[in-house]
């Protein structure tokens, strides 16, 4: 089962829409349309849908505004976009806001329904993927592998295009065994956390990080035209707890590492996260961009955020934003959409909330309040 919402003004459309789900979807459960933007805000904040179907010309919030301000609360559902007008600029900021699929009306069924398997399998490797890991903070036992490569042959792991085939790849063999996250390169040495969500003994670990070596040996040579050496860390038993410190002393070599950079290895990935934050907030940037820009994975930089700031991307980001709000009206600049515009929101009313209820003022009483 998932819960659809499917948001458009046009009674006729609704009813196909209806029709066509309820043929060729039954698993699929349908949340009260929505036929404006301000009620799909309002459904999706609290409903949650797995996937929305939306048309962009809507009355008030179009389609794509109402899902700027989704994606800015954090909504990561799947999105379906259906539209009459084939405007570039509606193409693009759909790109932008990571939707599966731009269809334009009349939508052919054959069309929807393809766009709809892929969409519902997406859903159902994420589910397979969670019910894996368990439920966050279940991370019970894991290690590190390290794939040391040659240093002549180390260029390799400098190239996005193999390192994504390897992640693909590691998925299709391990997810049997394991989850796993591949960290970012150090010098000629690719670290891999390995984890679990059941308890692993000395002898499980062992067995585990011999199949892991062989599967992920035979992966480096298909890809990478060589076969690393591999040395598998240690045991971690609460690895949730752990990780970042663990992840620190794989890097800098356990041996090495002294009692000040126990904790170095995460703040790092974290800085650079948090500079770039500092330098993009005003653009329109998602957990997903700056994962791809620090190279890691988006569950374990979010980890790093609970981890090390604790809170979410979004509340960072919001409260970035907001702290930079502050200095401009004490700079003087009181218009609310010039603050928007300034801070990184679209829509000034969205702003305005999300001001005063991180202040408890209004902008107007902000500036007053001296």
């Amino acid at each position: 089962m998932y819960r659809v919402l499917i948001a458009d003004d046009e009674e006729l459309e609704l009813k196909a829409m209806h029709f066509f789900l309820e043929r060729n979807y039954p698993e699929a459960v349908l949340l009260p349309d929505a036929q404006d933007g301000t009620q799909v805000v309002e459904t999706v904040t609290k409903e949650n849908p797995e996937l929305l179907i939306l048309d962009i010309e809507m009355p008030g919030l179009n389609g794509l505004q109402a899902l700027t301000i989704l994606r800015e609360r954090g909504y990561e559902g799947h999105v379906i976009v259906k539209t009459a007008y084939g405007k570039f600029t509606y193409a693009k900021d759909a790109l932008h806001l990571h939707v599966d699929a731009y269809l334009l009306k009349p939508v052919r069924k054959s069309e929807l329904k393809e766009q709809m398997d892929e969409v519902l399998s997406k859903i159902e490797a994420e589910r397979k993927q969670d019910a894996g890991r368990g439920k966050r903070g279940e991370f019970i036992s894991g290690f590190i592998l390290s794939l040391c490569f040659a240093k002549e042959g180390s260029q390799c792991l400098s190239d996005a295009g193999k390192i994504k085939r390897l992640s693909q790849e590691a998925a299709g063999k391990l997810s049997l065994f394991c989850d796993f996250t591949i960290c970012p390169a150090e010098g000629n040495v690719l670290p891999i956390l390995i984890y679990t969500s059941s308890a692993m003994d000395e002898e499980g670990y062992r067995k585990l990080s011999w199949d892991v070596e062989e599967m992920m040996s035979q992966i480096c040579q298909t890809i990478f035209d060589m076969a690393p050496e591999m040395k598998a860390g240690f045991l971690i038993a609460d690895i949730e707890e752990r990780l970042p410190r663990q992840l620190q002393l794989q890097e800098q070599g356990a041996d090495k590492a002294g009692e000040q950079g126990n904790a170095a290895s995460g703040s790092l990935h974290l800085q650079r996260a948090v500079q770039y934050i500092g330098e993009h907030y005003i653009e329109n940037i998602s957990l997903e961009d700056i994962a791809e820009h620090t190279k890691l994975s988006t569950s374990y930089l979010s980890h790093l955020f609970r981890q090390e700031l604790h809170k979410n991307f979004v509340d960072y980001l919001t409260e970035v934003r907001m702290e930079q709000a502050r200095v401009l009206i004490d700079q003087g600049i009181d218009n609310v959409n010039v603050l928007a515009e300034k801070v990184g929101y679209q829509y000034a009313s969205y702003f305005c909330r999300q001001f005063k209820k991180y202040t408890g003022m209004t902008v107007g009483e902000y500036k007053r309040r001296k």
